[in-house]
């Protein structure tokens, strides 16, 4: 009769998880919620600025300026373009093209050091 209770005991322990498992499983799961609340978060942001862009020019055209603005979804960042009326040539591009192609880069190596973009 003793070795029944001692064989459940051993079965009772083996199948039991440990804390230990269960706490790794719930910081992953949290962070993946966390991921997909960021993204979510960034595609809101991402039109709202398209709207902006969108409204700002509108209001642009009604003062007769020579000033556009710009998103440029690569890297989330809206521009400015100061541009010669008569021929539509840019004066000056704020932040400088140079300026969003670095910035693009940066967040492409950023993603390929941590294996993900963004």
């Amino acid at each position: 009769m003793d070795i029944f209770s001692t064989t459940s005991k051993q079965v009772e322990t083996t199948t039991t998880p440990t804390v230990s498992t269960v706490a790794q499983t719930r910081p992953v799961e949290e962070s993946n919620k966390i991921e997909t609340q960021n993204q979510e978060t960034f595609d809101e942001t991402a039109k709202t600025l398209s709207q902006t862009v969108k409204e700002l020019n509108a209001q642009m055209e009604l003062l007769d300026t020579n000033i556009s603005f710009g998103f440029n979804d690569e890297i989330n960042l809206m521009y400015v373009n100061v541009m010669e009326k008569s021929s539509g040539e840019t004066i000056r591009k704020i932040p400088t093209e140079e300026a969003m192609q670095l910035s693009a880069k940066m967040k492409e190596i950023v993603g390929m050091i941590f294996d993900k973009k963004g």
